[in-house]
């Protein structure tokens, strides 16, 4: 499956090893594992020699996989500014889960993940047939459940307590969209 986006300023395609070092940072910043990991806050953090393992081992069974995993780059300059991947996809009930990560904090806020995002709903509808789309998000990630909100997806469910961060508890809510809900060309700016 040979996996190629654009959008208007993006470019969504596969990852190569040239990612390494970018995605090795964002696998050790403390904020970006904050909304996106449940493992132990002092964990050990990730060499680089581990993302360069990771990445070998995704672009060598991609087209085997049930993940496909996307790197995010800016179409005007190539920088890789995020990564995201379409998990779990089961081509026989027609169901995937979203997952999407801007790294470079200084595009936050800018709609690009929300560019990015709408790409790959449309992507999972018309191309790859899906009939249903899932994501889950802990319950303090306000950018993403406005992200996967504003992009028609509903929360289905709560999973009470289902991470332990900053010495608490904390929700992590389902969100699903069907497509027979989604809005082909809803605004994503």
């Amino acid at each position: 499956m040979t996996f190629f986006l654009e959008t208007a300023r993006l470019a969504l395609k596969p990852h190569t090893q040239a990612n390494a070092e970018k995605l090795n940072a964002w696998e050790n910043d403390p904020e970006l594992l904050y909304y996106n990991d449940d493992q132990p806050e002092d964990r050990i953090p990730e060499s680089l020699e581990d993302t360069r393992t990771f990445l070998e081992r995704i672009t060598q069974n991609e087209e085997r996989s049930r993940i496909l995993h996307y790197a995010i780059h800016l179409k005007a300059n190539d920088e890789l500014i995020g990564n995201g991947m379409i998990g779990f996809i089961d081509r026989y009930n027609r169901s995937c889960r979203l997952g999407i990560t801007i790294g470079e904090k200084r595009y936050w806020g800018s709609g690009l993940g929300r560019e990015a995002l709408a790409a790959v709903i449309a992507y999972c509808f018309e191309t790859l047939g899906m009939n249903r789309l899932g994501a889950e998000v802990y319950a303090f990630n306000l950018r993403s459940i406005q992200l996967f909100e504003g992009l028609g997806f509903r929360r289905e469910g709560v999973i009470r307590q289902s991470v332990w961060k900053n010495g608490g508890f904390s929700d992590e809510y389902l969100y699903g969209l069907l497509k027979d809900e989604w809005q082909p060309g809803r605004p994503h700016d």
